[in-house]
């Protein structure tokens, strides 16, 4: 059985982006990042642990001693390096290094990229339907009052679609408005040389397998810490360029003519956290604190949590 049909037998699957799923999939999703990705556990890779158990036990000092020996040799070196790993200042550049569960919450919390993709599918999926309308509006013409669907990056999506090309940040999609957003989400990383492309890719595979609608318009929407001003059409024809010279056969199937077509047709835009930030303190306003206390409250908490990033502080 393949590795897709076995997480398929346990969890399901969704058969299309019209689909709704609920907020907690989110939570489930952010606990899946963190038992594949044990860096952001351990401080480091699983591989790099293994080593450097392996490498420790191997000591000239005790590499003829007892199992007993190896094993209080090994915890006690592990506990120095997991005490000097250590950070008191919120801000302090973290270290490629073990370290314990209070350092590694806060290089997650303050400093990673994937774990604001993950906050970000929680908040996402919970904002209201109106909430989006206004947001997107900045970007794309709505009719309003359409149905929207978020779906994270997650192994419910990823086995799902057998989209194994490229790994999306977040996707929202509204049948009504036959219109599917990527939110790309950036965190003092720059554009992948072959991103727009393989986008185009991703959503024309989509399209192909059923999960949008054939007239679906696309709209791929930077987020990152810093304002991007790009010429689209030119960056279209470098990405063009980059994947003719790869060898990469992900980016053989995103030059096919279609692809590229799409590309050229598709929206883009660009915005900052901080506009991200300014936009929900204007929608807080508009809210009454007791009768829409929710999305209050959920816009609020965002707000604040992103204030706390270090790229903000």
């Amino acid at each position: 059985m393949k590795a897709s049909d076995k997480y398929k037998s346990v969890f399901g699957e969704i058969k299309t982006l019209a689909e709704s799923i609920s907020w907690a999939t989110g939570v489930s999703n952010m606990l899946e990042w963190l038992t594949w990705s044990t860096n952001d556990v351990l401080g480091v890779t699983k591989t790099q642990y293994r080593k450097m158990i392996v490498e420790l036990s191997h000591d000239e000092l005790i590499r003829n001693a007892s199992i007993e020996e190896k094993q209080k040799y090994v915890a006690d070196k592990l506990d120095l390096a997991i005490a000097d790993s250590e950070q008191l200042e919120r801000y302090a550049k973290p270290k490629s290094s073990v370290a314990t569960p209070r350092e590694a919450l806060r290089r997650a919390k303050y400093f990673s990229e994937d774990y604001l993709n993950k906050e970000f599918d929680i908040f996402w999926s919970l904002v209201s339907d109106i909430y989006l309308d206004t947001f997107y509006r900045q970007f794309i013409d709505l009719k309003g009052q359409g149905e929207w669907f978020s779906h994270g990056n997650s192994g419910l999506f990823g086995c799902s679609t057998n989209i194994r090309d490229m790994q999306m940040d977040n996707l929202s999609y509204s049948q009504s408005e036959k219109i599917l957003i990527a939110n790309e989400l950036k965190l003092g990383g720059k554009k992948n040389p072959d991103q727009i492309l393989k986008y185009a890719l991703m959503y024309r595979q989509l399209r192909d397998r059923g999960f949008i609608k054939f007239d679906t318009q696309f709209l791929l929407l930077f987020i990152g810490d810093k304002p991007e001003h790009y010429d689209w059409d030119d960056l279209i024809e470098k990405e063009i360029d980059y994947c003719n010279k790869s060898k990469k056969s992900t980016c053989k199937a995103a030059i096919e003519p279609e692809g590229i077509d799409i590309s050229r047709n598709a929206k883009y835009a660009s915005v900052t956290w901080g506009d991200l930030v300014s936009f929900n303190e204007n929608y807080i306003s508009t809210l009454d604190e007791r009768s829409q206390q929710v999305e209050y409250k959920l816009l609020r908490g965002f707000n604040e949590t992103l204030s706390e990033k270090a790229f903000m502080n």
